[in-house]
C-alpha cells in the first residue's frame, strides 16, 4: 500500500467504527442475519487497517492535530471493539446454552434410554419401580 496519510487512516478507522456500531445495534435487536452479513466487510476492513498501521509511528507520534485526533479515534475504536467482542461472546454462550437445552429435550423425548447405543432393546428398566400409597 502507498504511504498512509492521516486522512486515509482516519477514514479507515471511521468505517470500521461504523460497522462495529451497526453490528452492536444488530446484536441488540437480535438480528443475527445482519451480524452475519457485516462479518465479511468487518474482516476485510480489519485487514486493510492492519496493513495501513503496519508502521504506525508516522501517523500517531507528535502533538499535531491530525495525530491527536487519530489517537482519540483509535481509543474510541478500541472501546467499540471491546463492546462488540463482549456482546459476541455472550451471544455465543447463549447460543451454546440453547443448543444444549435442545439436545437435552431431544434426549428426554426421544428413544434414548429405551435402546442401547448398538440399537438393541435395553434389558434393565428405564425408570425405577413406582410405589403407590394404597392406604386410603
Amino acid at each position: 500500500m502507498s504511504t498512509m496519510t492521516h486522512a486515509r487512516a482516519m477514514q479507515l478507522v471511521d468505517r470500521l467504527a461504523r460497522i462495529l456500531r451497526d453490528e452492536i445495534a444488530a446484536i441488540g435487536r437480535g438480528e443475527l442475519a445482519e451480524v452475519e452479513t457485516l462479518f465479511p466487510r468487518k474482516q476485510a476492513l480489519l485487514a486493510e487497517i492492519e496493513a495501513a498501521f503496519a508502521d504506525p509511528a508516522p501517523l500517531l507520534e507528535g502533538d499535531t492535530p491530525p495525530a491527536v485526533r487519530l489517537r482519540e479515534r483509535l481509543a474510541e475504536l478500541q472501546r467499540l471493539i471491546r463492546t462488540d467482542l463482549a456482546l459476541l461472546q455472550r451471544m455465543t454462550e447463549a447460543t451454546g446454552a440453547v443448543a444444549r437445552e435442545i439436545e437435552r429435550i431431544r434426549e428426554r423425548h426421544g428413544l434414548s434410554g429405551l435402546y442401547d447405543k448398538d440399537g438393541t432393546p435395553r434389558t434393565a428398566p428405564v425408570a425405577g419401580a413406582q410405589r403407590f400409597d394404597t392406604s386410603l
